[in-house]
């Protein structure tokens, strides 16, 4: 998986900004799917009711694409909650 950033869009509404994204390509699974690595104090109020959810996200390099949210993994103790996607359409170059 590679590490970069992003930001994710529901409605043309930007709900996280410049948070950690890893980024894998796997056709034995999707053609591309990753993990949000989101702050426990700041960001858990996004995660509520957000598996089985499409949103898009438009990367640091620009890349955009629509994901499904998964899973959200939160483990006692953990400052971070990961949140497990796939990608729901082609990851393009913006515009």
């Amino acid at each position: 998986m590679d590490l970069t950033h992003g930001s994710v869009i529901c409605d043309d509404e930007e709900l996280l900004a410049d948070v950690p994204v890893y980024i894998s390509s796997d056709a034995n699974f999707a053609h591309w799917s990753g993990c949000l690595h989101l702050h426990r104090k700041t960001q858990l109020d996004f995660t509520e009711g957000l598996a089985g959810k499409d949103y898009r996200i438009r990367l640091r390099d620009g890349r955009l694409g629509s994901i499904r949210i998964r899973k959200v993994i939160s483990t006692n103790g953990a400052s971070h909650v990961e949140v497990l996607f796939e990608g729901a359409s082609p990851l393009r170059e913006s515009a």
